[in-house]
Order: C-alpha cells, then structure tokens, then sequence
C-alpha cells in the first residue's frame, strides 16, 4: 500500500452518470491483486472539500501500458469531481488497499454475480479467469440500460454472460438473483463471486444456504479511512455456531463468505 499520484490517461463517458477513468501507475499495475480497491481524494490539491477519499473497486489493469481503471457513477461531489477530470491531470490516491482474490484455488468453472456498480471489481476477476482458460459465466443485474455501454467491455472477453432489467429496457426482464435461483442445477459446480447491492446479496445467501458452492462476496461499504483505522465500514459475521463478530471491509475484506455474512 502506498500514497500515489497517477496521470489520468482517459475519462471515457458511457453516459450521463457513468465513467470509466483510467490511470497510469505502474505500482498499482504491478501489486495489485484481484478484488483489492483505492480510495481516491476527490477534490483538487491543496483543498479538503470534501474531506474523506472515496473507494473505487479495480475494474482493469492492462500491465502493458502499466494502466489500471476505475467504473464509477456520479452520485454525489466526489465522483462529480472524478468526471469533470481531463486526460493529463492527475489522481490522488492511496492503494492497493484489501485482502486479493486467488483464483488458483478455485474450481475450473466460475460465476459472476453483479448488481449495479458492482459489476466493477467482478470484471478484472473475469478477466483473469479468462486468461487461466476457466469455464466463466457472467449474470448481471440493473434497474434499467444505464450500464448498456458496458457490455461492450464484457463482449471483449468472449465469456458467457447474461443480462437482466427490472425495467426491461436491456437483456431480459427481471432480477439477477431470481435467475440464479431458478438455475441453481445448472451452476451446482461452480465456485461463486458476487458484488451488489444488500438486497441482491440477502437473496443470494439465501439461494446458496442449501448448496455446497463456495459463494465469496465482495461487499461495498461506506469508508472513512479505507485503511483499518476507523472503524467506519465494520460488517457482522458469523462466529462459532451461535456467536458474531465484526469485520472491517477495508481491511479484512472486501471478500467475505457470503454465508457468514450477518444483514441485520
């Protein structure tokens, strides 16, 4: 982990609410691991407004170029700040920050579980999935075609994949975890990652409480240092057969056993 600063090398809009930035950093491009995040200051040098950096999942790294991306959507000042960024300025950030995903362990074949913006750090882990020859399949949810120009970095991967609106507005009507339940015999020997909203998490530990998959979450939580001080992004796990415990996301995670995953 280290204090960086990077050139912003793109700032690609896919619409109004949704960019893709990429940075030049040849440490991060070199040290990062699979599902491991920055947390980024969002706001220009010398001001504090506002004050606390804001986490980003790592959606690529192409180490040729020694380049690493961030997703992300505009939902308040920092990542407004983030998208009126220009190729040549450059990002304050802190990283890689989190415990990494090896795939080395996991089955051959595997599945992607993304909701929303938490389609991010699910990319790079399919990406390289990809690159080991594993057998991959890709189940996305959304609200509506916000994401739509997405698929076109999916289509890159030449993987299997399938898409669901609660709208119906892109790929099939419905919900990504109401999928999934009604297609549990097809994925039985698959090892399972997933990244998404709370809701979309619940409903997916309970599809999973009665398999034998192995389902890893990367949970997305509000940070403050991003770096295990604060306890400010603390989640409830299980411990023992009765007992709990609490885990910093930012330190301890961000992949947790979804089945250990306490959502009160």
């Amino acid at each position: 982990m280290k204090l960086l600063n990077g050139e912003i090398i793109s700032n690609e809009k896919y619409n109004d609410n949704l960019f893709k930035i990429g940075v030049f950093s040849p440490y991060i491009c070199k040290e990062a691991q699979l599902g491991q995040f920055v947390n980024v200051k969002c706001a220009n040098p010398g001001t504090m407004d506002p004050l606390l950096r804001r986490p980003f999942g790592i959606f690529d790294i192409e180490k040729k170029f020694n380049v690493f991306s961030m997703l992300y959507r505009v939902r308040g000042k920092g990542t407004r700040f983030l998208s009126g960024l220009k190729k040549g300025d450059v990002l304050d950030f802190i990283g890689p920050l989190g415990n990494g995903i090896d795939l080395s362990a996991a089955k051959d074949s595997i599945l992607l579980i993304g909701g929303g913006i938490g389609i991010a750090p699910l990319y790079l882990l399919a990406k390289e999935a990809s690159r080991m020859k594993k057998n991959i399949f890709f189940a996305a949810g959304f609200k509506n075609k916000d994401y739509f120009m997405w698929e076109e970095d999916l289509i890159e991967l030449k993987i299997n994949y399938a898409i669901f609106t609660e709208d119906g507005t892109w790929g099939e009507k419905g919900l990504v975890s109401d999928y999934i339940w009604n297609n549990l015999k097809s994925f039985k020997d698959y090892d399972v990652y997933c990244c998404g909203p709370r809701d979309m998490l619940k409903a997916l530990k309970r599809n999973y409480m009665g398999t034998g998959n192995k389902v890893t979450a990367l949970l997305e939580e509000m940070m403050a240092c991003g770096v295990g001080v604060c306890n400010g992004c603390v989640v409830k796990v299980k411990k023992g057969k009765r007992g709990f415990s609490y885990k910093k996301v930012c330190k301890d995670g961000p992949a947790f056993d979804l089945r250990e995953v306490i959502f009160d």
